[in-house]
């Protein structure tokens, strides 16, 4: 998150592999955990002039540190799964009106174990080390 421009965006790149795209897509959400802000981590290839998510998800983070490093204290959830070529838009935390109003268990299991499936693999095709391009 310290990669982020003053926009709230990020692109990162691995040869090989379709770019990765960070960005924040909502602020002030209110949770039972603290306030927090949704993230949006996707791949996008173009088609017909369309971007097009393979897949993107979005994550919910409260971030209640102390300091930097009290990683502790901050708190992810899988708020969203989209894979646009399949017609797939899943939303395990429903919010309205700004504020964490219900989640979908079943959505929401499968979403944090498609997550961490997902975020090593990013890891592993080197997306974690590369400099940030815009």
């Amino acid at each position: 998150m310290q990669r982020m421009d003053c926009e709230g965006y990020a692109k990162f790149y691995s040869e090989g592999f379709m770019p990765l795209v960070m960005e924040i897509t909502d602020e002030n959400i209110s949770t039972s955990f603290g306030i927090a802000k949704l993230y949006s981590l996707a791949h996008y290839y173009e088609l017909n002039g369309d971007l097009l998510s393979d897949p993107q998800m979005i994550f919910m983070v409260v971030d209640n540190r102390k300091d930097e490093k009290d990683f502790e204290n901050i708190s992810i959830f899988p708020q969203a799964f989209q894979q646009d070529n399949l017609g797939i838009f899943e939303e395990s935390i429903l919010i309205k009106n700004k504020k964490a109003d219900s989640f979908k268990k079943t959505w929401q299991d499968g979403h944090a174990s498609f997550a961490n499936d997902w975020l090593r693999n990013i890891s592993r095709q080197g997306f974690l080390k590369q400099d940030l391009h815009k």
